[in-house]
């Protein structure tokens, strides 16, 4: 289902404070990627920052987490799992376990208060444990049982922990014998309009629950449409309702946390994080469902920010005067003008060079060392195109002058890695912006003929540094 489409001023609300909010997010060298704002149920406002489209995924980082809890509310609701029992008795023998392990239930789990002070999830990128001989072995459960054993007791303690969601889709899989992403396709990314999306997995192909999942943003403003409603899209129900009104009610141990600032400060639910105005899901560098029952909006956004406090004070400075504020038709359409034209600036400079160039990887570079070297050559089109020299193969990435091009990376996977890529060469120099356009990343390249190429990272990922490592599977 498509969520209708309407007019702000048909909603009440003034389109010249959502045109504020996009000078607030258009800072210069801003990150935002794409921004949908619902009022009533109808989409009133909807954008994307080119290279980004409405058509791509997008890596959600820890806004998987409430995609996992919806998910469990459904099943949960359906008697197939249980709450409150142990969330290792779907897992291993209780027996052999270390007590406190024994207390730790699956809502502990959901709502990061099993006990551990602070957070026990180490790995990221090729750090996880290799791939096991045996193939349906899991030395990642294996580790968190044996070495991430908590410190508190549950219930009591809270801290933000990738272990418990990683448990809670260990708990599913055991328990319905699939694993927790076809649980997601069907019971929520279907329901709320199919979707395309890609979830990352560990080397041993387990679902991670608490992070990985990709997915456009119309599926994640239907997501927090969903939770406005009380649990229900479209008018029909998808979480019960007592675990609709539950999930967003930050626990006490959350409200007891230290150390957390700004909206973080507000508490955490299942899965839902508290805010001064409303509740939202979110993942690392920007990704939003914000749920604004009060005013009756939704909102969604994906980003490659760092100040993630900074995108929520726009929300509130000029979103919210907007509500039941006197709109305009005039101000509507300046809004809908504008919300087609957003992009970031393509570079452009230089025509290409002839010949081809190579160039070793500087030692300082962010990207690993298996990314030795870079060659560069123009195309009769007139293009650049940029060849990585990787260890498992060549990268090869198409760049614009003044647009964005569209390329694609193998990997030993299976699935393909997204690129968008523009740049030229200025004063002697080659730069180019390789965007990762499923994920919040970009590669900034810097080329130094018949010297040295620097491969960086404008925020590096939290999978690591290698960017085959960002690559979802299809779901």
């Amino acid at each position: 289902m498509t969520m209708p489409r309407s007019t702000p001023s048909a909603q009440g609300v003034d389109a010249r404070g959502l045109l504020g909010l996009l000078d607030a997010l258009e800072t210069p060298g801003h990150g935002t990627h794409s921004l949908m704002i619902a009022r009533h149920g109808s989409v009133i406002a909807e954008g994307w920052w080119a290279p980004y489209a409405s058509d791509r995924v997008h890596l959600g980082y820890s806004l998987s987490k409430s995609f996992t809890a919806t998910t469990l509310g459904i099943l949960a609701g359906r008697g197939v799992i249980d709450l409150d029992a142990p969330v290792l008795s779907y897992l291993v023998d209780l027996d052999a376990v270390d007590p406190v392990w024994r207390r730790v239930t699956v809502r502990h789990c959901i709502s990061m208060t099993a006990g551990h002070s602070v957070e026990a999830w180490d790995w990221s990128g090729d750090s996880l444990p290799p791939t096991a001989a045996p193939a349906d072995a899991d030395p990642v459960l294996d580790a968190i049982v044996h070495t991430r054993v908590p410190d508190g007791e549950p219930g009591q303690v809270w801290a933000y922990n990738q272990v418990c969601t990683y448990l809670v889709a260990q708990a599913v899989a055991a328990v319905t014998g699939e694993p927790l992403t076809s649980h997601v396709r069907r019971l929520v990314l279907d329901p709320l309009g199919g979707d395309p999306a890609r979830a990352q997995r560990t080397p041993q192909g387990r679902d991670l629950g608490f992070s990985g999942l990709h997915v456009t943003t119309a599926t994640i403003l239907a997501l927090a449409q969903t939770w406005l409603d009380g649990g229900r899209y479209d008018g029909v129900e998808l979480v019960p309702l007592p675990y609709a009104l539950d999930a967003p009610t930050p626990t006490p141990a959350s409200l007891r946390a230290e150390g957390m600032t700004g909206d973080w400060d507000c508490g955490y639910g299942m899965s839902f994080w508290g805010a001064s105005h409303g509740y939202r899901g979110d993942g690392a560098f920007g990704q939003y469902a914000i749920v604004l029952p009060e005013h009756d909006v939704a909102v969604a956004i994906t980003s490659e920010v760092e100040d993630m406090q900074a995108t929520l004070d726009a929300l509130w400075t000029h979103l919210l005067p907007a509500v039941d504020a006197a709109g305009s038709a005039s101000a509507d359409r300046q809004l809908a003008e504008r919300l087609v034209e957003l992009r970031h600036p393509p570079l452009r400079g230089a025509a290409g060079r002839e010949g081809e160039l190579r160039a070793v990887r500087h030692p300082q570079s962010q990207l690993p060392e298996t990314y030795a070297a870079v060659r560069l050559r123009t195309t009769e089109g007139g293009h650049q195109v940029l060849v990585l020299e990787h260890a498992d193969g060549e990268l090869v990435t198409t760049i614009g002058n003044g647009e964005w091009l569209d390329s694609s990376w193998a990997t030993r996977w299976g699935p393909q890695l997204r690129i968008a890529a523009s740049g030229a060469w200025r004063d002697g120099v080659f730069r180019a912006q390789l965007r990762l356009v499923e994920t919040p990343h970009t590669i900034l390249v810097e080329l130094h003929p018949d010297a040295h190429v620097v491969l960086n990272w404008r925020l590096v990922p939290l999978t690591g540094a290698d960017p085959l490592d960002a690559v979802g599977f299809p779901i």
